[in-house]
């Protein structure tokens, strides 16, 4: 089980559960095949980030935090519960079954940021949330780019050698160094993915959000760094390297 460390304490602001239930809004929506979906919506930006949670007991109040942040930058932010997962109360309750094909509701929660006023939508998530992203955009999915943390090869029985080997839209690939496989494969994105790609890899052995969790603070910053940038030219040229703004914007 990891532990929180007790060093120095994180240079962003910490916004509570109650604080960021009240900046979103609930959303329901049909998946494939009329599968029930719920989720929350954060932000009015022209730019959407769909994020999928990692699996097992995960829901999308792993990435409440970072949707928050996100949004206060200036982003329209999508988190939802993946089929088959029911944290209730505000954090919402997903029908269904997890069987394998959470890929295919990708693409609409890709459409109702779009009709919610994204122009352009990055799709991303941790583990799990990963693997189906890239999954999703090697099989067709129409989004702007992708946010890869800490996800394993091998997704449908494809490796990620083969779901990248076309894939031209922007790329951010954020790992630990001592997290293994998730390592190993940001040198693997380093030497197949083609087109434009940030590779983020944080000297940390906690996987997936676990790294916001449960990371020491300044390594949970650098993937907060990674995710977004100021709204203000001279911080925007300063992280530009390693953001949604600079995935984006390169789409």
């Amino acid at each position: 089980m990891p532990t929180t460390s007790p060093e120095a304490t994180s240079r962003f602001p910490a916004l509570s559960e109650e604080e960021l239930l009240a900046m979103s809004e609930p959303v329901s929506l049909r998946g494939e095949g009329g599968g029930h979906l719920e989720g929350r919506l954060f932000g009015s930006g022209e730019v959407g980030v769909v994020l999928a949670h990692m699996g097992g007991s995960g829901d999308q109040s792993q990435w409440l935090a970072l949707a928050g942040l996100l949004a206060e930058h200036g982003y329209r932010v999508l988190t939802y519960n993946r089929r088959g997962t029911c944290p209730s109360g505000d954090l919402g309750c997903s029908g269904g079954r997890n069987e394998g094909g959470g890929w295919q509701d990708l693409t609409f929660l890709v459409e109702r940021l779009r009709d919610a006023g994204a122009r352009r939508v990055v799709v991303g998530g941790a583990s799990l949330g990963a693997m189906e992203s890239l999954y999703a955009l090697n099989r067709g999915l129409d989004a702007d780019g992708l946010i890869w943390v800490s996800g394993i090869d091998l997704y449908q029985g494809v490796p990620v050698t083969e779901q990248v080997d076309d894939l031209t839209v922007p790329k951010l690939f954020i790992a630990g160094e001592f997290d293994d496989e998730p390592a190993e494969l940001q040198r693997v994105f380093e030497r197949n993915a083609p087109g434009q790609n940030e590779i983020a890899t944080l000297d940390t052995g906690e996987p997936g959000t676990d790294i916001l969790d449960f990371g020491q603070a300044p390594i949970a910053d650098e993937f907060r760094q990674a995710s977004w940038t100021s709204s203000t030219d001279s911080d925007r040229e300063k992280h530009k390297s390693r953001s949604v703004w600079r995935v984006v914007n390169r789409a």
